[in-house]
């Protein structure tokens, strides 16, 4: 049976993640809970969201069954 490559479906950060969900790293240890606090989205940034341990992520991530990954394209602040 051939190989099939599909895409990873990325989104962005500030747009589908809702409070109380799971974040991820890239390795796939739990980060923490996302919480109410957001950033919006500017010229310069892509909005971001506040985790329970006090960082913020802001770019692409990707949905997991139970919550979302960091991708290579999302900062940690």
């Amino acid at each position: 049976m051939p190989k099939v490559a599909w895409a990873k479906k990325l989104y962005n950060a500030y747009n589908f993640i809702d409070e109380n969900q799971k974040i991820y790293d890239l390795d796939g240890n739990l980060m923490g809970v996302s919480t109410s606090w957001k950033f919006r989205c500017t010229q310069k940034s892509p909005g971001g969201v506040q985790i329970d341990n006090g960082n913020w992520i802001s770019g692409k991530v990707e949905k997991t069954t139970d919550g979302w990954k960091l991708t290579e394209e999302c900062n940690i602040s």
